[in-house]
């Protein structure tokens, strides 16, 4: 994704303080302020963002998952395929939420419709509750997906040697997420999904950059709070240092996709998509995500780390 350029970093904001606000929230909660202030119009709009999160949501994790049986299939017997799925689904009961319905997609499209409906026919108060039980529903299927995921990537680590793991990393996060787009609009691209993962952030501009700030991160240290690497099989860490660790001396497999991301962007555009700084206590203290308005700005150390130079001059 290749950012246009937009001359030096000044004083101007591009988002207000409002903006920012609303951006940051879960949608779920944005609909039920419009509604506390009898504003059905603007609960409408937040409808639809939620039902956009929620579906975007499900075809990210379903699609993930997807590509890394694609890759383990390229080069195991179907029957290997078949025990990793059977080994997965035993070594995760209990461990993550049950599938929430046979078909997800249609299941939370029902409920999208349902909050409409409600909202249409002015019962404010069922639509909350629609509204909520779609929002639950689906972090239902966010934790079921990141789960599974992981299971897959740390059966894939323990199986081979790393650079095969970061293989499979890198095909399963490839694709031009956006293009030539304005800084806004890329700002506003990683705001969504930032909510897909369903749970508030904090979000502060200043004249060089957007910070985001996840109180607790709603993926990768959530699966360190559930304890998902307690156990090697479903959760192991990748050893360093090395780029897909950000030179640390580990990193657990989930968080390896944000290093993945960013060499894959760097390499094609000569910018980071964004840059994520983890914490020195992952899942306990919050991690941090900076997409900067000027690519000349970016501290040489997000690019070394990564085995990577930094260009001398962003490319045309």
């Amino acid at each position: 994704m290749r950012v246009k350029d937009e001359g030096p970093a000044n004083s101007d904001r591009v988002f207000s303080v409002e903006e920012l606000r609303v951006a940051s929230m879960r949608s779920v909660d944005a609909f039920a302020e419009a509604l506390a202030h009898k504003d059905d119009a603007r609960a409408g709009e937040f409808s639809k963002r939620l039902r956009y999160e929620t579906l975007a949501m499900l075809r990210s994790y379903d699609g993930w998952e997807d590509d890394l049986i694609a890759w383990v299939a390229r080069r195991e017997e179907a029957a290997t395929v078949e025990t990793l799925r059977s080994q997965l689904n035993d070594r995760l009961k209990g461990q993550c939420p049950e599938p929430i319905a046979e078909e997800p997609e249609s299941h939370l499209r029902e409920i999208a419709r349902s909050v409409m409906a409600a909202l249409d026919a002015g019962n404010r108060e069922l639509a909350l509750v629609q509204a909520n039980k779609l929002h639950d529903d689906a972090l239902n299927h966010h934790d079921r997906g990141m789960a599974r995921v992981t299971g897959i990537l740390s059966w894939i680590g323990n199986r081979y040697e790393a650079a095969l793991l970061e293989e499979a990393m890198t095909e399963s996060m490839a694709g031009d997420l956006l293009g030539d787009v304005s800084f806004r609009e890329q700002a506003e691209a990683l705001m969504h999904y930032t909510r897909v993962h369903l749970h508030p952030f904090e979000l502060e501009e200043d004249d060089e950059k957007i910070t985001f700030t996840c109180p607790v991160c709603p993926s990768g240290g959530r699966l360190l709070q559930n304890g998902q690497y307690a156990d090697s099989n479903l959760g192991m860490e990748l050893q360093g240092p090395r780029p897909f660790t950000y030179g640390r001396e580990s990193l657990p497999v989930y968080c390896c996709h944000e290093p993945a991301i960013e060499i894959a962007s760097i390499q094609k555009t000569g910018v980071p998509m964004f840059i994520v700084e983890p914490s020195d206590e992952l899942g306990v203290k919050p991690c941090k995500t900076y997409l900067y308005k000027n690519s000349a700005g970016i501290p040489e150390r997000f690019y070394t780390r990564l085995g990577l130079e930094k260009p001398s001059s962003k490319p045309s």
